[in-house]
Formats: structure tokens, C-alpha cells, sequence
């Protein structure tokens, strides 16, 4: 029987790429190896997984220099990392290369395709690296203007060395047509769309409708994500109560923190579990999520899933996947807070039926999922 591995960047966060691997990881039963695998990120075996986990970085690369200034220790505690990452799949991910018969890739860890030279190789491409390629330039503004110059020779480095390993792979999957597009215009490479899954025996509506008194949004407390709009869209709306989750290692917890601080119809909830993340959906009129130019976005799939419409963004990956006053609502793509108060006032409730987002949802089926990525590796 082929042995697998699927090898993804870190756990850093609970996000949908980490849960999507758990979950081709479930179905193939393969090990997974990453660079890490952080508390603030899933408990990979609370979710049943049996296999093996493999840490790639040594815990010397996840100092966090609590001692320095708030900024350089930013600073100091991401290179270092970064650094950590690139040694632990360029070097590290060696003594892996004759264990495995079939490597699934995931995130940015090409560089550890030179281990693996002869093996049957999918590289799963959520999205291209983006401080190389499209937002390069933004990444560059958080760079200390002394250390900027070096910075731009390293990411030179970094992605002549992207586009030399990327050119190596012959099987190349996606999760949507807006990351397929994004990799063409800077790679000149053609990728397959095999859409994210939802797990729709887990995220499903409950037995017994139950009430419905609140937004939600479960999306990850960082810049890109633009919970900060949410937040203060709902300052101006008290009648209306926001709950908002975020798991520990969100960036932006301080930020939003400061702006629900003295408004009693916004509530933060840490690291909800599974089954309370799921209740949490099916208690609220509808969920929001509205990113930055998204390469697909698992949280609407498994919003709708369970039944509740979505407000999201006319952008991106959400434009694959809600369906525009009949699962959800998209609103403009520059989310000035009036859009998304005008979504929530104008919600059209009486032409979305929990039944139309469920079925929706089920376009994204784990079992036709793991058919297609079953195929794909067998090419």
C-alpha cells in the first residue's frame, strides 16, 4: 500500500488551509509533517486524526523575545522563523525522502521538493507567496527602512527559488478559479481547480431550528481579514449584537479589543471548539466575512453548511462560492463599514432559506473532494 505524506508550511493558526489538510490527511491516512505545530492552531487529535505529526523546525526558531520592544520583537520573532522554515524543508525535510511513496505539498514549502525526486509529488497551491509576487510591496511598508534593502535581495532570492521548484512540479491543483488566475499572471503556470471541501456530516443545521439573534464572524484577527470593519460597522448599530472568535495567535486581538472596548452589543469568544464554533453559526442570522481579495474561503462554505446565509465580499474566491441574494449578500469590495451596515439592515432574510445555503454547500462535498485529489494523484 502507498505510504503518503502530506507536508504543509506551519499550524500556526485555525484556519481553513490547516483544517482543509487535516482533512486530505484524514481521508488518505497520511502523515503529516510541517514546520510546526502551535497550540494557537488545532488539536490535530482532538479531531480524530491517528497518523503521525512531524515537526520540521526546532523550537529555538519560535523564541518570541518577549524581552525587546513590542515592533523589533515583530521583527526578530517572524525572520527568525521564517529563516527556521526555509531550514527545516530545504535540510531538515531530508530524512523524510524514503519513507514516503506520494508527497501532497502544501502552502510555501517548495523547497523541499529536491527530497522527494521520484515520488509522485501533488503541490496544493492555496495561493502563491504572496510577499513575493502581489503584495510585495505592502509587505516591504512593515520593513525598517535600514534593513529594507537587504530585505528586497533576500525575497529576490526567495522567489527565483519559488519559480525554480514550482517549475519542477508537474501536478498542479488550486482552490479557485481567482488563486488560478493569480498564478498564471505571475508564474506562467496552468493549475487544475479542485475546490476546498466542507465536512457537511459535522457542519450541518440542527435538528430542531433554534433562534437566531446575532452576527457572527469567525474569521482570523488579522489586517487582511478586516474584522476591524465589522467592528466598527456594528458601533453604529446597537440594536444589532456581533460575536466575534479568534484564536490565540491572531495579530490584530489588541486592535479589535480596543474598538468593541465600551460597546455591550459586541462580544469576543477565544479559540471555540468545534461543536461550539458550530452552534455559534447556527445561532446567527448570518455570518461575515469580508478579506482582502480571498483565494477561496472555507468560512462561507461551512457558514452556509449549517444553513446561515453569509455576508461577504464581491471579490475573489467568495465570488465562487455565495451566491449573490440567495445564500448571502456580497457587498462592494472596498468594505467601508456604511456597506456592511446597509448588508445587515437590507438582508434580504425573506428570499434566503437556510435549505437554498445548505444545498449550496453541498457543491463542495468531502466525498467528491477526495475522488478528484484521489485521481489527481494517481495521473
Amino acid at each position: 500500500m502507498s505510504k503518503v505524506l502530506v507536508l504543509h508550511d506551519t499550524f500556526l493558526y485555525k484556519g481553513g488551509g490547516e483544517r482543509l489538510i487535516l482533512m486530505i490527511a484524514n481521508a488518505l491516512e497520511a502523515d503529516i509533517a510541517s514546520g510546526f505545530f502551535s497550540p494557537g492552531s488545532y488539536d490535530l487529535r482532538a479531531q480524530g486524526f491517528k497518523w503521525a505529526m512531524i515537526p520540521l523546525m526546532p523550537q529555538f526558531f519560535l523564541h518570541e523575545f518577549t524581552w525587546m520592544p513590542r515592533k523589533m520583537a515583530f521583527i526578530c520573532k517572524n525572520g527568525l522563523r521564517h529563516f527556521g522554515l526555509k531550514w527545516a524543508f530545504s535540510i531538515n525535510a531530508r530524512k523524510l525522502r524514503n519513507t514516503y511513496d506520494t508527497v501532497i505539498l502544501s502552502g510555501d514549502c517548495l523547497s523541499a521538493i529536491g527530497h522527494f525526486q521520484g515520488k509522485k509529488i501533488v503541490y496544493y497551491c492555496h495561493t502563491i507567496p504572496r510577499y513575493l509576487f502581489d503584495q510585495r510591496e505592502q509587505y516591504e511598508q512593515k520593513v525598517p527602512k535600514a534593513i529594507l534593502p537587504l530585505y528586497r535581495v533576500m525575497t529576490s532570492v526567495f522567489r527565483k527559488a519559488y519559480l525554480r521548484d514550482l517549475s519542477s512540479i508537474k501536478n498542479l491543483l488550486t482552490n479557485s478559479k481567482n488563486t488560478q488566475k493569480r498564478i498564471k499572471t505571475f508564474t506562467d503556470r496552468d493549475a487544475d481547480i479542485l475546490y476546498p471541501p466542507v465536512d457537511a456530516d459535522f457542519f450541518c443545521p440542527p435538528e430542531i431550528p433554534q433562534e437566531k439573534s446575532y452576527f457572527l464572524s469567525f474569521a482570523r484577527l488579522s489586517s487582511i481579514k478586516r474584522v476591524d470593519r465589522i467592528a466598527l460597522a456594528f458601533q453604529s448599530m446597537p440594536e444589532e449584537k456581533l460575536i466575534i472568535t479568534y484564536g490565540k495567535n491572531d495579530p490584530e486581538k489588541a486592535n479589535i479589543e480596543s474598538l468593541i472596548a465600551w460597546y455591550t452589543n459586541i462580544s469576543m469568544r477565544e479559540s471555540p471548539s468545534d461543536e461550539e464554533l458550530r452552534n455559534l453559526i447556527r445561532g446567527a442570522k448570518a455570518t461575515i466575512y469580508v478579506p482582502v481579495d480571498e483565494d477561496f474561503g472555507m468560512s462561507p462554505v461551512e457558514s452556509m453548511a449549517c444553513g446561515t446565509p453569509v455576508i461577504g465580499v464581491n471579490d475573489g474566491g467568495l465570488k465562487e462560492s455565495i451566491v449573490d441574494g440567495q445564500t448571502g449578500i456580497l457587498i462592494n469590495p472596498d468594505c467601508a463599514p456604511e456597506y456592511i451596515i446597509d448588508a445587515v439592515r437590507a438582508l434580504p432574510w425573506k428570499n434566503i432559506s437556510s435549505w437554498t445555503c445548505i444545498q449550496r454547500a453541498a457543491d463542495f462535498d468531502l466525498k467528491s473532494f477526495t475522488k478528484k485529489l484521489n485521481e489527481a494523484i494517481n495521473k
